[in-house]
C-alpha cells in the first residue's frame, strides 16, 4: 500500500531543489540537513515527519517520525535545519 505522504526521495528532491535556489555549490552540500513535516487527513496516521542528511556523495534519511498528533502551525513543510 503506497504512503499517502512525501516521501524520503521526494524530500531528497526539494531539499536539492532548495540548496540549488539558494546558490550553495554540489560539492559544499555535505552536512546540509532538512526537515520536511506534514500533515495527513484521514489516514492511519495524523503526521509525518522525515529528515535527510547529506554525507559526502549521497543523502540519508536521520528521521522518519509518523505520529497520531497533527503537527502544530508553522511545523509543517520544508526547512533547513543544519
Amino acid at each position: 500500500m503506497p504512503c499517502d505522504h512525501l516521501g524520503a526521495e521526494d524530500v531528497i528532491e526539494l531539499a536539492e531543489c532548495r540548496l540549488r535556489e539558494l546558490g550553495v555549490p554540489d560539492d559544499e552540500w555535505t552536512g546540509a540537513q532538512f526537515r520536511h513535516g506534514e500533515n495527513l487527513d484521514g489516514g492511519m496516521w495524523a503526521s509525518v515527519v522525515i529528515e535527510v542528511e547529506r554525507r559526502s556523495e549521497g543523502w540519508i534519511v536521520t528521521r522518519l517520525d509518523r505520529s497520531r498528533e497533527k503537527l502544530p502551525d508553522g511545523e509543517t513543510g520544508l526547512r533547513q535545519v543544519g
